[in-house]
């Protein structure tokens, strides 16, 4: 007899009982088992939306963290300029919006030609829509438009009316390492890039309007006379009767008001 016989017999019976020698059917009851039940499926959306839970935060906070030191670069960067245009102009800061007319002597103009990057200007956590094009004339701008999301100290501004000008330059300053010159500014702010310290009175509320103190994890960034940068919260630039930060003739302490 042939040896090939059975198994010939085998497959005509296995093939007249609806079971091929195809690899997805000889074992007709494994597929089966390697499938998911609903309650088995749900257990498993459960779990990943719990992950989800639990991650986004932390992937939130990073990214929170990611636009803080970009911010901090922006504001490093900005701050090299600042000195390259004090070597140029006998320690003599730019002035803010607050006494002139001229954009292009604006200290977001006059600093701009000291970087190659106008995004320098925005940090990447304002959300605002509206920034103004510094490569356009305002003429063609909108006047509601967005100036940057930073503003100048104007009590270092030429014009000054509390000291006449007296801080203009860095050299003047008290200590220029405690005094701030570039602090964030509130995303709704439009046609505007200065702070006026001098109108807080004391008042821990009225500079939080005027400064985003919270952009950055309830800490915004810094920009200082003598070119540094720090990352702090607003209590820790503006608190009676602890530190001052804002008053060029006595930071870090508060001035004499006599």
């Amino acid at each position: 007899m042939n040896r090939a016989e059975p198994i010939s017999r085998n497959l005509t019976d296995a093939n007249s009982r609806g079971i091929t020698n195809c690899p997805c059917c000889v074992f007709p009851f494994a597929r089966q088992q390697g499938a998911f039940t609903l309650i088995e499926l749900l257990v498993v959306i459960s779990i990943i939306a719990i992950l989800m839970g639990i991650l986004l935060p932390f992937l939130n906070k990073a990214k929170q963290l990611a636009n803080k030191l970009t911010c901090s670069s922006n504001m490093r960067q900005t701050g090299i300029a600042l000195n390259s245009y004090l070597i140029d102009h006998d320690d003599r800061l730019p002035d803010s919006s607050c006494h002139i007319s001229d954009p292009n002597e604006f200290w977001i103009s006059i600093l701009s030609a000291y970087v190659r990057e106008q995004l320098l200007f925005r940090c990447p956590s304002d959300k605002a829509k509206n920034f103004v094009d510094w490569n356009k004339p305002f003429s063609e701008q909108p006047k509601d438009s967005r100036w940057s999301s930073f503003a100048l100290n104007a009590l270092l501004d030429s014009g000054c009316p509390r000291y006449y000008g007296r801080y203009n330059t860095v050299t003047a300053i008290r200590k220029p390492q405690h005094c701030i010159y570039v602090a964030e500014s509130p995303s709704s702010w439009t046609s505007a890039d200065h702070v006026h310290p001098e109108n807080w009175f004391y008042n821990i509320n009225l500079a939080k309007g005027q400064i985003a103190w919270d952009r950055h994890l309830k800490k915004s960034n810094y920009l200082f006379a003598d070119g540094h940068t720090e990352t702090l919260k607003i209590e820790q630039t503006y608190t009676w009767p602890g530190d001052c930060f804002w008053f060029p003739e006595s930071a870090p302490k508060w001035p004499n008001d006599d």
